[in-house]
């Protein structure tokens, strides 16, 4: 009597195996691969939004866009950098960054769903609204950082890392996060090597 072909439950339990270890290699290869292009995607996003930024300075006598300005709907703190820049880039999706799990509102104020935040030194002087430095005011635009990555149980418009510490940043990215300087380039850096005195930071200008 001829045998009837197919497989034996020893050679399909191998195959189960051989499937499973290829599985157990390939996974991790493919989740680096993932989180890098995320990191990837978040670095275009940032320089898109500092590009921005440059823009609406040419616009306002080279004046930074402020992280809020006093006019808004009432009841509100008044309306945040995402909406005064918008209209130089105009996609929304621009303030989301993949790895953010999170993303939401600052609290009060009209602005939009966003990843990244506004550095408090250069665009909200002394705490108040419509308060930017003008661009010859920053020394070294290549080291003065003007976005970052915003955690999302702390969201708000931006930070003053002097002020605050890092509370505020997200290391989304391998330990680390995403800066977008004055000059429109954006870096990957741990952040506490932004602020190590006061004499050698990237916050203050």
């Amino acid at each position: 009597m001829r045998r009837v072909g197919g497989f034996t439950l020893i050679e399909m339990l191998v195959v189960v195996a051989i499937i499973m270890v290829l599985a157990a290699i390939i996974y991790p290869v493919y989740e680096i691969a993932n989180k890098r292009a995320d990191t990837i995607h978040c670095v275009n996003n940032m320089k898109h939004v500092a590009t921005a930024a440059l823009l609406y300075a040419g616009d306002y006598d080279d004046f930074l866009v402020p992280a809020r300005v006093s006019f808004g709907p009432a009841g509100t703190l008044g309306t945040s950098w995402d909406v005064l820049l918008l209209p130089y880039h105009n996609v929304q999706e621009l303030y989301l960054c993949l790895s953010d799990q999170t993303p939401d509102w600052a609290a009060g104020t009209v602005c939009y769903k966003h990843s990244y935040g506004i550095n408090y030194e250069v665009a909200m002087i002394g705490g108040y609204n419509n308060a930017a430095l003008p661009l010859e005011r920053i020394q070294s635009p290549t080291q003065t950082i003007l976005f970052f990555e915003i955690k999302g149980n702390a969201r708000a418009l931006g930070t003053s890392v002097p002020a605050e510490g890092f509370a505020k940043v997200e290391t989304r990215h391998n330990d680390g996060a995403n800066f977008a300087f004055v000059d429109g380039h954006v870096k990957w850096y741990h952040p506490r090597t932004t602020y190590l005195d006061a004499t050698d930071n990237m916050w203050v200008p």
